[in-house]
């Protein structure tokens, strides 16, 4: 008999790689729509390749999580391989998350193979990236519609954020100065948007989730939360600063911009760990307490 401690960890380790894999799956997609055209051929097939990687990781992550969750229910290693218990974890909802998210990820890694995504593989990184939707506390909201479209809206704009980082680092790390400068402010003048949707879709859920916003911290949901908001601020920082200073440095063509730039992203992709390992933990070990 295994403690549950180990199978809490397991499964938010396991929860947290198959955000990372999906987002950043989807994200690469994305990020090849709006800004294929302003790379070069080899940097497009490494992002194709990071597109392909993390699919895979992504599909199999998700096997290992219905395993660990089957595990779990049986509190024994030997659980991770019944089938009966491997159906229940299928039937609760894992299943249907699984094959929408698979699917659309197969649709993304065909269609990133083209010069431009057509818009299938644009559909397939948008149903992979809004796949966890169909599980998790929003969806246990009644009326669940609006919970629904709202967390749909946040994981769009999380992969188009989190996604676009290993192909801006790739861009980033030949050195073309102006192709970076071009990629940077593609993405900078998309973000506005992208990061606005981000933010007002995740407080409007936050409330209809905690019904007061006292619980932030009068509850362990609500303090996980805050953790999360704290690197979600940092993140923003550093955003900010490549837009405002560092990207307008690029456009001028200052060289020594792009290598801040190259630490900036490596401390984006820090707290986007950090974000998703504390989304992980809380999505796991706890949930917010009923509205009333």
């Amino acid at each position: 008999m295994l403690p549950p401690g180990i199978w809490d960890a397991a499964a938010i380790a396991d929860k947290a790689i198959d955000y990372a894999a999906t987002f950043g799956a989807a994200g690469a997609v994305f990020f090849l729509g709006y800004g294929g055209s302003l790379i070069a051929s080899a940097d497009r097939l490494s992002i194709r390749r990071v597109v392909l990687g993390s699919s895979m990781l992504s599909v199999a992550a998700g096997a290992v999580q219905i395993m660990v969750s089957a595990g779990s229910l049986g509190g024994e290693a030997a659980g991770m391989l019944d089938g009966s218990l491997i159906h229940i974890v299928w039937q609760a909802g894992a299943g249907r998350t699984n094959v929408i998210r698979a699917i659309g990820l197969l649709l993304a890694a065909i269609g990133a193979s083209s010069d431009r995504p057509p818009w299938w593989a644009l559909l397939g990184a948008a149903m992979a990236a809004t796949s966890f939707a169909w599980a998790g506390h929003a969806h246990s909201l009644h009326p669940n519609l609006l919970p629904m479209l709202l967390i749909g809206v946040h994981l769009l704009a999380v992969a188009f954020w989190l996604g676009a980082l290993a192909p801006l680092g790739i861009v980033a790390r030949h050195g073309d100065v102006p192709r970076m400068a071009a990629c940077a402010a593609r993405f900078g003048s998309s973000a506005v948007f992208v990061v606005g949707g981000l933010m007002a879709a995740g407080l409007a859920l936050l409330w209809m989730l905690l019904g007061d916003f006292n619980e932030l911290w009068r509850s362990e949901y609500g303090r996980f939360v805050m953790l999360k908001l704290a690197f979600v601020a940092g993140l923003l920082g550093l955003a900010a600063f490549n837009k405002l200073r560092l990207t307008p440095r690029l456009q001028d063509g200052d060289s020594r911009a792009l290598r801040s730039l190259r630490m900036s992203i490596g401390l984006e992709s820090l707290l986007c760990v950090l974000i998703l390992a504390v989304t992980a933990a809380f999505t796991t070990l706890t949930g917010p307490a009923a509205p009333g």
